[in-house]
């Protein structure tokens, strides 16, 4: 019997639900690692390609990973020049140090903490030393604007299905991202910025150990 795959039904629509928040977040991303001059770069939970396709745009060597079908063949779909490999991100095929970086993009939220530290070390496993580790995952809004945003996150999320939407509420309870990368000192925060009032929070960190 083949695993379910989660994100069947809502592949169709994942681009136009997330792309007009997530692009001004994607660009800067490519800005952001242009100016640490790094050339290969892995997106770990690749979806729909949307960054990987930015990225070749900026002239980065890249591919992804997404054990989703139905996102990879979006993706294939959106840029039929992708280097994509459909697979578990906790368990790549990459020797080690493959990549100047690894991007991690909204990909931990959506799994138990043991699977999310899992998918972090493999992240390092495959980052050259003094390589570079991007993660963008959901923030703590601020204000009301904030709060009415942060509304329409859970739209996407439960969308995902049940399991998924727990741990993301998992993941948020027990105080998201600053409080995952606690257990990781080998990470050097290099920026940390946050997006729509908070809503999002992009974490670049040079892997220091």
């Amino acid at each position: 019997m083949k695993d379910v795959d989660p994100y069947a039904k809502i592949a169709p629509l994942y681009d136009l639900v997330v792309t007009p928040f997530l692009n001004p977040v994607r660009k800067n991303i490519c800005r952001v690692l242009q100016g640490l001059q790094v050339k290969t770069v892995v997106d770990l939970g690749c979806g729909t390609g949307r960054q990987l396709e930015m990225l070749h745009r900026y002239g980065f060597q890249t591919c992804g990973v997404d054990f989703s079908g139905a996102m990879l063949n979006k993706a294939e779909a959106l840029s039929p020049g992708l280097k994509l490999y459909q697979g578990d991100i906790a368990g790549t095929p990459f020797p080690d140090s493959s990549f100047d970086c690894s991007i991690l993009s909204l990909a931990l939220h959506e799994n138990s903490r043991t699977r999310q530290d899992q998918i972090l070390a493999e992240a390092l496993r495959i980052t050259r030393f003094k390589g570079y580790l991007v993660v963008l995952e959901h923030g703590f809004p601020s204000g009301t604007a904030g709060n009415m945003i942060s509304l329409l996150t859970h739209i996407p999320e439960r969308l995902a299905g049940t399991t998924h939407y727990r741990n993301y509420l998992e993941f948020m309870k027990s105080g998201g991202l600053p409080e995952l990368l606690l257990s990781w000192p080998s990470l050097e925060t290099v920026e940390n910025k946050v997006f729509y009032y908070g809503i999002l929070v992009l974490l670049t960190a040079r892997i220091s150990v």
